[in-house]
């Protein structure tokens, strides 16, 4: 029994989660399944051109994991082109980081998110009430 597969970190989700051919074709009806882990593993490696240890690192997985998740992908997304498949993209034990933006509290520390914060805005602690607040934005490694 192997072991059970450790969460991948994946900045965002694929903008688009299949890519059909244009052809109808009941012979090429198959498609081919990418999951999540692998779309990100070659967008990092190819797209934002990391190396795989720092591609490693971005997901949160070790180096050689890494290189197994982007063969696979390697395989599937060629399988694909060859055989003329369609591509559906989902799945994988992911857990997708999302920015987090918002304002912290310099009397009390509090953090509170707010998706409309901007630097301009003046606001006060929801938790002391303090108006020595700062403009917060942590985006995700």
């Amino acid at each position: 029994m192997g072991r059970r597969t450790r969460m991948r970190f994946v900045k965002n989700p694929p903008s688009n989660f299949y890519f059909i051919r244009r052809i109808e074709d009941p012979l090429y009806e198959a498609s081919v399944v990418l999951t999540v882990a692998e779309f990100e593993a070659m967008r990092l490696k190819h797209y934002v051109s990391l190396t795989q240890k720092d591609s490693a690192d971005k997901m949160g997985v070790s180096q050689p994991t890494f290189s197994r998740i982007l063969e696979s992908a390697h395989q599937k997304v060629t399988q694909a082109f060859v055989e003329g498949k369609n591509i559906n993209i989902f799945g994988g034990n992911v857990n997708l980081k999302k920015p987090f933006l918002g304002y912290g509290c310099l009397s009390c520390e509090y953090e509170w998110e707010d998706p409309q914060a901007t630097q301009d805005s003046k606001t006060t602690c929801p938790k002391c009430g303090s108006n020595d607040v700062y403009f917060l934005v942590k985006n995700p490694l």
